[in-house]
């Protein structure tokens, strides 16, 4: 089979996320070569993987629990779905050499049937092949043959059955595009209740409420800011998809100033701030007690090595440029760097792209030492079932990110590992729980003293993230389990330290639809007030068990959000994010109270 090129691909597109824009960055033929084989080895492995989950893994054979003969169906079903499963995320330039590697003597033929035009070739093709090649010793021959014979040796219908009992599965109804469409109106709609009716009555219930430590002013170990919620791009795992407006009448210096009164470490986040560094260096300049400087950022503002080193050279003025009577700072630069930020894919021109080059993680990696007097790097990554070995630190983007630090003259040095306190489940091999590997402390050669933190986190499964395969991220389900059933183990809670945005929110880190006021209306010392005293701000700090019974007796769908929670915090999110809820809920905290 002839070998994909950029020159020998035809520039078309299809729906699907094999072409969600990673930016609107035009793809440059050059890169192609270096490119096909990363993507090729991950759609590959995303492949193998979901084949596995349908057919050793018994999922197909749950889908078809309903039919008599499912234990025969599973097979041809299973290789139905992946027909569906490579128009769905495989870009058609692509799909022949993606399957090349699963040519084999006994199922060679699926791979040339996953080629075929349509659902219905596909069904014709595997009967007419098992009709004209019999093998009595395989075990899928003998279940197409009872199938045969239990309609009396009519193909025709059961061709016709298979493709009735598809359709009724309901699945891949939708492109991706539909799909993240719908994710982002549903956001929209979520936010659009925030300091609706309902939140303006649940907030005038908790003003009500006895405040014994009124005129305190208190102190946080963290506080948030956003100056807007927006990134250019559109990955797979975004749990943030909808950008809110932003505000008429925005004061960011009275946020700072707010802010640096109640705590000494402050975190900048909201999608990707490349737009917003101006007021990053501004609240560096202007915060005077504050010491930790958390910056959220995707990468992809590090285009070439000269602007790398503008953006962190602004960074380190602004730290040196503080009074030496203010409180000694650092920034703490946070950059997402895994296999959803950092993926290959397909582009609208049908040509391959990274969504955030590896190169631009490495001109910051590059650039980070000269400025970590004044800053601390750190990549964020996303767990997924490589974090279970050293393959973490051997595969994937971290070995890609190694790999183009090699090609300029560095070596990558792993000086530290460490695992997770709590053991978890393997997404692959769901068994039995067993140590994942966290966070790594690794340096350059030529510059052993500064360190780049990686550290890693699961993915809370709602936005983009609820559409991700099941095997493809970490679950937190013993740990739901366990909140469920007995409680949370000691030092787990749901974050509830204050965000404040540019346009006048006040939200909670782990839920920021839950708003507690608009701080230009309502003033800092109620809004704190609120925070201390809502009942449902501090049932979701401790995973009150309260709320499950209060969001069924209101909604009956509580089996269905339990089911589909990868974690407690995203099943606490999910329960909160109606204002008809939230009122609710407060109302029955405070009548038990």
């Amino acid at each position: 089979m002839a070998s994909v090129s950029g020159s020998a691909i035809e520039r078309k597109g299809v729906d699907g996320v094999a072409v969600v824009s990673g930016g609107g960055k035009v793809a440059s033929e050059a890169d192609q070569a270096s490119l096909l084989p990363v993507y090729l080895a991950t759609m590959r492995q995303r492949f193998k993987d979901e084949v596995n989950r349908l057919t050793t893994g018994g999922a197909m054979r749950q889908m078809l629990a309903a039919q008599p003969e499912a234990a025969e169906l599973s097979f041809p079903m299973a290789y139905l779905y992946a027909w569906h499963w490579l128009r769905h995320n495989v870009h058609e330039n692509y799909r022949a050499s993606v399957l090349e590697t699963f040519r084999g003597p006994r199922f060679g033929f699926l791979m040339d049937l996953l080629l075929c035009d349509s659902a219905e070739q596909f069904v014709r093709g595997y009967v007419r092949h098992w009709r004209e090649h019999p093998a009595d010793g395989q075990k899928q021959y003998q279940e197409f043959q009872s199938l045969l014979r239990a309609r009396e040796e009519d193909a025709e219908q059961l061709i016709q059955d298979i493709l009735a009992i598809w359709h009724g599965l309901g699945l891949f109804t939708q492109t991706y595009m539909v799909e993240f469409k719908n994710v982002a109106r549903e956001e929209r709609e979520r936010y659009a209740g925030m300091l609706g009716p309902e939140d303006e009555q649940r907030l005038a219930l908790v003003d009500a409420l006895p405040d014994e430590l009124q005129g305190v002013s208190p102190r946080y170990d963290k506080l948030g800011i956003i100056p807007a919620m927006g990134c250019p791009q559109t990955c797979r795992h975004c749990m943030f998809t909808w950008r809110p407006p932003r505000g008429k009448n925005e004061d960011p210096n009275q946020v700072f100033d707010l802010v640096d009164r109640h705590t000494d470490s402050v975190l900048f986040t909201g999608g990707d701030l490349t737009r917003q560094l101006d007021h990053f260096y501004a609240a560096i300049r202007r915060m005077r007690h504050i010491k930790n400087f958390a910056l959220l950022l995707n990468g992809d503002f590090a285009d070439t090595p000269e602007i790398t080193n503008e953006v962190l050279g602004k960074m380190a003025e602004a730290i040196d440029a503080r009074p030496k009577k203010w409180a000694a700072a650092k920034v703490l630069l946070q950059i997402s760097f895994d296999e959803f930020h950092n993926e290959v894919y397909v582009d609208k021109q049908g040509l391959l792209a990274e969504r955030i080059p590896v190169s631009k993680i490495a001109n910051i990696v590059e650039c980070y030492p000269r400025y970590s007097s004044q800053i601390q790097l750190a990549l964020l990554h996303k767990q997924t079932a490589m974090n279970f070995s050293q393959d973490v630190l051997q595969k994937g983007v971290f070995a890609r990110l190694a790999q183009e630090l090699g090609k300029r003259g560095y070596r990558v040095q792993v000086q530290d590992v460490k695992s997770s306190p709590r053991l978890k489940r393997n997404p692959k091999s769901p068994e039995q729980l067993q140590q994942v590997l966290k966070d790594a402390t690794f340096v350059l050669d030529k510059y052993p003293d500064s360190p780049v933190l990686l550290t890693s986190s699961t993915i809370d499964g709602y936005g983009r993230a609820a559409l991700l395969e099941e095997w493809e991220t970490v679950k937190e389900k013993d740990l739901l389990q366990q909140v469920l059933t007995e409680g949370p183990p000691r030092g787990e809670s749901f974050d509830i330290d204050m965000m404040l945005w540019f346009n006048g929110w006040v939200t909670l880190f782990n839920a920021v639809h839950i708003c507690l006021g608009d701080l230009y209306r309502d003033g800092m010392p109620t809004i704190m007030a609120r925070q201390r005293k809502d009942p449902l701000t501090q049932a979701l700090h401790n995973f009150d068990r309260r709320l499950l019974d209060y969001y069924a007796e209101l909604r009956d769908d509580l089996q269905n959000k339990i089911d589909a929670a990868t974690g407690p915090h995203h099943l606490f999110h999910a329960l909160t994010e109606e204002g008809e809820v939230r009122l609710y809920m407060t109302r029955r905290l405070l009548e038990h109270a």
